[in-house]
């Protein structure tokens, strides 16, 4: 019945319709015959038909079910028309979804996933006071542990516990204000007496931690729940950089006595706030630890770690370790050894990371030892018949950096304007030669001659025939009598053999002066250094992520006990580093740092060579490592918490 009503209804439309086409049509053709104004009559129709239709039918928009019957009113081209417009409206409509969808999706981070890596040694003491003591436990702190200030992937201190930190006029009181979100993982809040509570820790001597120097003198006060002071005996630039220690339950901890602490269970079962948590160790039948298990921390005042489960395995070796990257039972291992590196690097399973690190590598020139090494002039053409692009591409590859002053390029303090000694040897040629130093050969005759006078009685003639037979048969270079000569000595360890016998080449064939090498066993050469026994040296020495390089260039690190390895004095030098280590104002420290490094690299105490890299290796499967700068080992967890194995799909809105 209704169908027949609308269809009734439908029909009368149209019969409608028809009528009112014929009637605009009728008054059109009258209106032109008669010459009316058109316009009038027309619009009143048009009118009156919308009135009747919308009379009949109230809604606009027809139904789902009215359009069905469309077919029944349509010719085919009309019905053809009308089906490909509704084709095209709906592909578009799918396009423009499927573009949008694939060009606001991404792929995020989720949790999951279990993590191996690898490490020589064994654990010992994971507890900040004693991590200094031991790599492994060290790294195992960088898990475990929270602290006011931690190192970013860049090398640069971002705040942990701390939020804020105020540096008193005098530079003598830091002011720390720690965040008021940080737990253990047994439970608790972690507050300013815990921070108090550890720094103590490391101050007693009954603890016998080996961090007891760095704060000789400085004292620590809570000021209330989440803020505390420091005061320092002298003022020191660079004390925020000792404010990355782990901080300790003091709850916990004030249970054991500080005597016994060495002996304590928590040594091996840590309790820290650090982005994962202990959960458990195995051994094997011995008591040998064999790996470590942590979980990620859910109440972690950070991003919450993404891999659920971390291990962390225990070699006695690289040899060992590099058995468990190859079988897969590891996916990474830190400061991967040279001699292993390539078979590694070609594996599709792995991504090997050079990361910058904090060592810098040069030559020491020991200017008593070698009183030819006093003449600045000899010192710079030693530099400009090096090229050191050279030497790091045939024998370090791409292990290393170029480097030109004492202070590594990322740090704040480096001066990219300071003067470099660029590969020059006609200019260090004509340097010695202008000061007299004159090319010479000994011939096998000049030896003999020599040996034939080493026992003579003239003072003069035996002086001259021993150093003939000193210097030995070939090129050289002689003034007044003296030959040119250099010993050149470096520890019988990894790349250091192979760099001195570039540097011996590229002196010996450009300014053809006489060089020597010597090779110190790596258990003698401490003693070396210590006696400054060495004309030069090969060496390397470690820095921090501060500017602060007054331990190895001040005149008062001079002699045993110091590192001041070139014996290097300078009143102009001493002065900047003073003042650069005790004022806050980070612009005046840039000021002195870079009178500094112009100092020394005008005087050239040392030639610099080069910063090895830090090798780091992990699945692929493991994404998110980000490290540009590892200062020390532990460094390379800086970002853990954001590394990844699972993801998932999100739409970006």
């Amino acid at each position: 019945m209704k169908q027949n009503s609308f269809n009734l209804r439908a029909k009368s439309l149209w019969l409608w319709s028809r009528i009112s086409r014929l009637s605009r049509d009728f008054f059109s053709f009258l209106r032109s015959r008669l010459g009316f104004a058109g316009g009038s009559v027309a619009g009143r129709q048009t009118e009156l038909d919308k009135k009747l239709v919308y009379s009949l039918a109230k809604a606009r928009i027809p139904s789902a079910r009215q359009l069905k019957y469309l077919k029944n009113y349509l010719n085919t081209r009309e019905l053809l028309l009308v089906r490909s417009c509704f084709a095209i409206l709906l592909l578009s409509l799918l396009f423009l979804t499927g573009r949008f969808y694939f060009t606001h999706r991404e792929l995020s981070p989720a949790a999951g996933g279990e993590y191996s890596e690898g490490v020589i040694g064994s654990a010992k003491y994971i507890n900040p006071l004693y991590a200094d003591l031991n790599d492994v436990d060290a790294d195992l702190c960088r898990l475990v542990f929270s602290s006011l200030f931690k190192r970013g992937a860049n090398g640069a201190l971002e705040n942990d516990l701390a939020e804020g930190l105020a540096v008193s006029q005098d530079g003598k009181v830091y002011t720390v204000k720690i965040r008021n979100d940080a737990h253990w993982h047994n439970g608790g809040d972690l507050t300013a007496e815990d921070v108090v509570f550890t720094f103590n820790a490391l101050k007693d001597p009954s603890y016998h931690s080996p961090l007891r120097a760095a704060f000789a003198g400085d004292e620590a006060e809570q000021i209330d729940d989440y803020s505390l002071k420091f005061t320092l005996s002298e003022p020191y630039a660079a004390f925020k950089e000792l404010l990355t220690f782990g901080i300790l339950p003091a709850a916990v901890w004030q249970n054991v006595p500080a005597n016994a602490a060495g002996l304590a269970e928590l040594n091996l079962k840590p309790i820290g706030s650090g982005p994962y948590k202990f959960k458990s160790l195995v051994k094997d039948d011995k008591g040998v630890l064999k790996y470590y298990n942590f979980e990620p921390f859910a109440g972690y005042h950070g991003e919450q770690a993404k891999i659920s489960k971390l291990q962390i395995v225990f070699f006695p070796s690289a040899e060992e370790a590099l058995s468990g990257l190859t079988d897969h039972s590891i996916e990474g291992f830190g400061n991967l050894p040279r001699e292993v590196e390539q078979q590694i690097v070609g594996k599709s399973f792995f991504n090997l990371y050079r990361v910058g690190g904090p060592q810098i590598t040069a030559i020491f020139f020991n200017q008593k030892n070698n009183p030819f090494l006093a003449d600045k002039n000899i010192r710079i053409a030693l530099a400009g018949s090096l090229n050191k692009e050279e030497i790091i591409s045939r024998t370090l590859a791409d292990r290393v950096r170029m480097i030109d002053g004492p202070i590594l390029p990322e740090n704040f303090a480096y001066d990219p304007g300071m003067k470099k000694y660029g590969f020059q040897p006609a200019e260090a040629v004509a340097l010695l030669e202008a000061g007299g130093w004159n090319a010479v050969e000994i011939t096998k005759d000049d030896l003999a001659k020599a040996a034939s006078e080493k026992d003579s009685k003239d003072a003069k003639t035996k002086e001259r025939a021993l150093a003939v037979l000193a210097v030995g048969e070939g090129k050289t270079r002689a003034k007044n009598g003296n030959f040119l000569n250099i010993k050149l000595t470096t520890v019988e360890a990894g790349d250091y053999p192979a760099v001195i016998e570039a540097i011996k080449n590229y002196w010996q064939n450009n300014l053809s002066i006489k060089v020597t090498t010597e090779l110190i066993p790596q258990q003698n050469i401490q003693e070396t250094i210590k006696s400054r026994a060495f004309q030069a040296l090969v060496y390397g020495e470690v820095l921090t992520a501060d500017p602060d390089v007054y331990g190895f260039w001040h005149t008062s690190k001079i002699g045993e006990g110091g590192l001041n390895l070139a014996n290097y004095s300078s009143k102009a030098a001493d002065k900047a580093l003073e003042t650069g280590r005790i004022i806050s104002d980070q612009a005046e420290r840039i000021k002195q740092y870079r009178l500094f490094q112009e100092t020394i690299t005008d005087d050239l105490p040392a030639i610099f060579l080069y910063s090895p890299f830090y090798n780091y290796v992990q699945a692929k499967k493991i994404k998110g490592f980000d490290g540009k700068l590892i200062i020390s080992p532990g460094d390379r967890f800086a970002n853990i918490n954001r590394w990844y194995i699972n993801t998932e799909k999100r739409l970006i809105w």
